[in-house]
């Protein structure tokens, strides 16, 4: 009974904020803008899009190398990530890309679960910086997303001393939680083989592309629609409901994202019609199309990938 309420209570309060933006949206206004959404802008998010999941999947090819996986194909990699993508908008649903690098490579999920946390501590990392630099450009929010940099900072500093060695253990103390003494320890190397002067550069870099090209999306969501607004406000717009709709631990933070994404533009001088057509437009961009995306990664990956993989497994029971 708990788990179900678990499960329901976070999808109803989705419900209900999307019905109180849908109750409040001036939809006359929002259809008119968005039939003026022209090819060629439309033509634009959708390479936008390609390169943002593409350096997402960058990171996470380079991130498993890092972690001394490295004698897999790039494509079953691709495949894994992408598949994962409608699961990943779940909370803790980015675990689920470890079960799918074990379907199409064969990786242990015990070797590949540190990418959970560390593919979290640099998209943290990355979204607090840009969103520091906008707020300093703006003059506006700069402790709010100080604090929140010191807190991904300290996360980096605290899982590179092995601290999280001892929150597992102390987590080992609870019921029905058992985690060998091996996998604890693997765990740790392979978060101290990333958190590097060597590899931990690269992938921030590469995480702080990502991001940019997030904030794009949002520039160009709005712009295309006829709106105006400068690159520090985009950048805000793009990261503030990312991070509103992971602290609301609701399915892909809906409702709580659209919410945080409209009031941002009313607070840059945006109308309400275009600012409800805005986030739309991105939300179908950066959500949308991944979850497009994801539907056929997955149907690539079960009629191509996985018979082949069917077809190495017999050959090699065969020998």
């Amino acid at each position: 009974m708990k788990k179900t309420a678990k499960r329901v209570i976070p999808v109803i309060i989705s419900v209900i904020l999307l019905a109180i933006l849908a109750g409040y949206a001036p939809w006359g206004q929002v259809g008119h803008i968005l039939a003026d959404l022209d090819l060629s802008t439309i033509l634009i998010l959708v390479g936008l899009s390609l390169l943002y999941y593409g350096s997402k999947v960058a990171r996470y090819w380079y991130l498993l190398r890092a972690m001394g996986i490295k004698k897999v194909q790039l494509r079953p990699v691709v495949v894994s990530y992408i598949s994962a993508q409608p699961v990943s908008l779940l909370p803790a649903g980015e675990i689920y890309r470890s079960h799918a690098l074990e379907r199409y490579t064969g990786v242990p999920l015990s070797k590949s679960i540190p990418q959970f946390t560390l593919q979290g501590l640099l998209e943290g990392a990355a979204l607090g910086s840009v969103a520091f630099v906008s707020a300093l450009a703006l003059q506006t929010l700069r402790l709010p997303f100080l604090v929140f940099g010191m807190m991904v900072i300290a996360c980096v500093l605290a899982i590179r001393a092995g601290h999280l060695v001892g929150f597992v253990r102390l987590l080992n103390k609870l019921p029905f939680v058992n985690v060998t003494e091996k996998t604890i320890d693997d765990l740790n190397k392979r978060h101290a083989a990333v958190l590097t002067r060597k590899r931990l550069p690269f992938l921030f870099g590469l995480s702080i592309l990502t991001e940019l090209i997030g904030a794009a999306i949002a520039y160009t969501s709005v712009v295309g629609l006829g709106g105006h607004l400068n690159i520090f406000h985009a950048a805000l717009f793009y990261v503030i409901p990312i991070l509103v709709g992971f602290f609301s631990l609701l399915p892909g933070g809906f409702g709580a994202s659209e919410h945080s994404a409209i009031g941002v533009l009313l607070l840059s001088d945006v109308t309400v019609g275009q600012a409800v057509a805005s986030t739309l437009v991105m939300r179908v961009t950066i959500v949308g199309l991944g979850v497009l995306y994801g539907v056929l990664a997955e149907l690539y990956g079960r009629r191509v990938l996985a018979p082949k993989k069917g077809l190495i497994l017999s050959k090699s029971l065969l020998q």
